[in-house]
């Protein structure tokens, strides 16, 4: 990771919360919340670049284009 960070809040629907809380405790059960935020995010960043439909989900995950 770089050297210099950003601090930023999380809002997550229930649901997700309690999917990340399962994760938590069964795969980041020894590591802390904010590093397995850090390593979904990554994760979700290299799927979403290796998909080449990535833009047509974008649009449609935006809340701002209802």
């Amino acid at each position: 990771m770089a050297g210099k960070t950003t601090r930023f809040m999380l809002t997550v629907p229930n649901d997700l919360a309690q999917q990340t809380e399962e994760l938590k405790r069964t795969v980041f059960y020894n590591k802390p919340y904010a590093e397995m935020y850090r390593r979904l995010i990554q994760l979700g960043i290299e799927q979403l670049s290796e998909n080449k439909e990535h833009e047509s989900y974008v649009i449609h995950c935006n809340p701002m284009s209802k």
